[in-house]
C-alpha cells in the first residue's frame, strides 16, 4: 500500500500542470480525490513528532479559511450591510439573502483549490520525512519539469498557435507550455531550473565525485540523472523555456532566486571571509550574465513597457479600497471577480477582464478579510523561518531545504505581483517542493530514523 500511496502522490505532483494548469473544477476534484487516497494509505513510519508538528500551522490556515467561508455563507445581521445587496433591495424590493458572500456557491467551490494545495503540501511533508524518498521526489519533479520545458520549446517552434490540442488564443509568439498564462509558465520553469541548479552545485562541490555505482538498473539510472552533464542540460532546457515566455517578472525573479540559491548553498561552507565575498560578487555577476544571455525578449518588453504596469497599480489601489470596506470578513472566497467590476477604476478603461487581483496576498485580504490574512501570513513566515534555518544549518542533504527555500521565495514573490500560486497546476508543484524542503529542514536528531544504515553525505 505504501508504494501505491507514493505513486498516487507523485502522479498528482507531476501531472497537475498538464491539463492547462488544472484550472477546471473537474481536475481539482480529481486531484483532491487522489491525494486523499494517498494520505489515507500513507506510510507514517518515517514521520517523527517534530515532522508532524510542521503541519500544525497548515491546519490552522485551513481551519481559518473554513471558518471564514462558513461565516460568509451564513445569514448573519452583519451581512445586511454588504453593499452588493443594497441596490436591488432599495430599487426592486427583492427579498435577497442576508449573507456576506456575493455568490451563492463561490466560496465553497473556491475552497476546493485551497484544499488541493493543502493536501499536496501535507502529503509532500509526510513523504519527504524519509531522506531517500525526498531525494527521489525532487529528482522526479525536476525531470518532469524538464519534459514540460522541452515540450514548451518544441511547441513554440513547430506549433506556436496551439496549447496541447487547443487553439492558442493569447500570448502568441511566446512559450507557455501546458499553461494558458505565460507568467505562470515562467514561474513554473524557473522553479524547475532551481531543481537542477542546486543539485548541480552540490555535485560540483563534492570532492569524491558522487556515490559509487551500485548494482541494479534503478541505481545506475539515478546516478546517470544526477551526473553534472545531465543536471546542466536540464537547467539549460528549463532556462531557455523560461526566457521564451517573455515574462518580465518571471525571468527577473527567477534569476534573482538562482542567485539566492547559490548564496544559500555556498555561504555556510567554510570558505573564509574573502572567499565568501567573492562568492557573493560572483553570484551577482553570474546572474547579470545569465540575464544578458537569455533575456533578449524580456529586455525588449522592459524597454517598450517598463518594469511597472500602471494598470496593475490602479487595480491594487481599488483592491485596497475593497479591503477597507470589508476588513473583518472579506467579500467571500472566490468572489473577487464578482465584486471588482463595481469598484473598477476608470484608469483600467473598458478593455480586459479583471477576474483576479494580480496579487495573491491582496486577493486573500479582499476575499477573507484582514484577520484571516494575518493568520495565513504568520504561518507562511513560520515556514520561511524553518526553510532558511535548515538551509543554513543542516549538514546532511542541506541542498533539499535550499531548494525548498528558493522555490518558496520565487513562488511567493511572483504571486505578490501576479497569481501563479492560484493556478492549481503550479500551486500543487510548488507545494510539493516546499513541503519536501520543509520536511528535511529539521536537524537529523529531530527526525525519526528508520532501522537501516544511512550514508552520511555532506551537502
Amino acid at each position: 500500500m505504501g508504494a501505491i500511496s507514493r505513486f498516487f502522490a507523485a502522479a498528482v505532483f507531476v501531472l497537475a500542470p498538464l491539463p492547462l494548469g488544472s484550472i477546471d473544477l473537474a481536475w481539482i476534484c480529481f486531484w483532491n480525490f487522489l491525494l486523499v487516497c494517498s494520505l489515507l494509505t500513507a506510510d507514517l513510519s518515517a514521520v517523527s513528532r517534530r515532522n508532524g508538528m510542521l503541519l500544525i500551522p497548515l491546519a490552522a490556515m485551513i481551519a481559518t479559511v473554513g471558518v471564514m467561508v462558513a461565516l460568509q455563507m451564513w445569514s448573519i445581521p452583519a451581512a445586511q450591510s454588504a453593499t452588493v445587496w443594497e441596490l436591488p433591495r432599495q430599487l426592486f424590493g427583492l427579498a435577497l439573502p442576508d449573507r456576506l458572500s456575493t455568490t451563492a456557491r463561490g466560496p465553497w467551490l473556491a475552497f476546493g483549490s485551497v484544499l488541493l494545495l493543502s493536501l499536496a503540501f501535507a502529503r509532500a511533508v509526510i513523504l519527504a520525512s524519509d531522506a531517500s524518498d525526498a531525494r527521489s521526489l525532487l529528482r522526479i519533479l525536476a525531470w518532469a519539469g524538464c519534459l514540460y520545458a522541452l515540450y514548451g520549446i518544441l511547441a513554440e517552434l513547430f506549433a506556436p498557435d496551439m496549447i496541447l490540442f487547443r487553439q492558442k488564443e493569447a500570448y502568441l509568439g511566446f512559450a507557455t507550455g501546458t499553461f494558458v498564462n505565460r507568467n505562470t509558465a515562467a514561474t513554473f520553469w524557473g522553479t524547475c531550473a532551481l531543481l537542477f541548479l542546486v543539485p548541480l552545485l552540490r555535485t560540483m562541490h563534492r570532492q569524491d565525485g558522487g556515490p559509487a555505482a551500485q548494482p541494479g538498473w534503478r541505481a545506475r539510472l539515478e546516478q546517470m540523472l544526477s551526473a553534472p552533464v545531465a543536471l546542466g542540460t536540464g537547467f539549460t532546457i528549463c532556462t531557455i523555456a523560461l526566457a521564451m515566455t517573455g515574462s518580465r517578472a518571471g525571468l527577473l525573479l527567477s534569476v534573482g532566486t538562482f542567485v539566492l540559491a547559490i548564496i544559500l548553498y555556498l555561504v555556510p561552507l567554510e570558505l573564509g571571509r574573502s572567499r565568501k565575498w567573492l562568492v557573493l560578487g560572483g553570484s551577482a555577476a553570474a546572474g547579470l550574465v545569465l540575464l544578458q544571455l537569455v533575456g533578449g525578449l524580456v529586455a525588449g518588453r522592459i524597454v517598450e513597457h517598463g518594469l511597472i504596469d500602471p494598470q496593475r497599480l490602479a487595480a491594487y489601489e481599488a483592491s485596497l479600497g475593497i479591503i477597507a470596506d470589508h476588513q473583518l470578513l472579506g467579500v467571500g472566497l472566490g468572489n473577487f471577480e464578482a465584486v471588482f467590476p463595481a469598484e473598477r477604476p476608470t484608469a483600467l478603461g473598458s478593455l480586459g477582464i479583471w477576474d483576479r487581483a494580480h496579487s495573491t496576498p491582496l486577493e486573500i485580504a479582499v476575499e477573507l478579510g484582514i484577520p484571516a490574512f494575518i493568520v495565513i501570513a504568520l504561518a507562511s513566515l513560520w515556514y520561511f523561518y524553518h526553510l532558511f534555518t535548515g538551509s543554513l544549518h543542516r549538514k546532511r542533504d542541506r541542498y533539499i531545504p535550499v531548494i525548498g527555500a528558493s522555490v518558496a521565495v520565487l513562488g511567493v514573490a511572483h504571486s505578490c505581483i501576479d497569481f501563479s500560486l492560484q493556478i492549481p497546476g503550479y500551486g500543487v508543484f510548488f507545494a510539493a517542493i516546499v513541503g519536501c524542503g520543509l520536511a528535511q529542514s529539521l536537524p537529523s536528531h529531530m527526525r525519526k530514523e528508520r532501522g537501516k544504515s544511512v550514508q552520511v553525505e555532506l551537502s
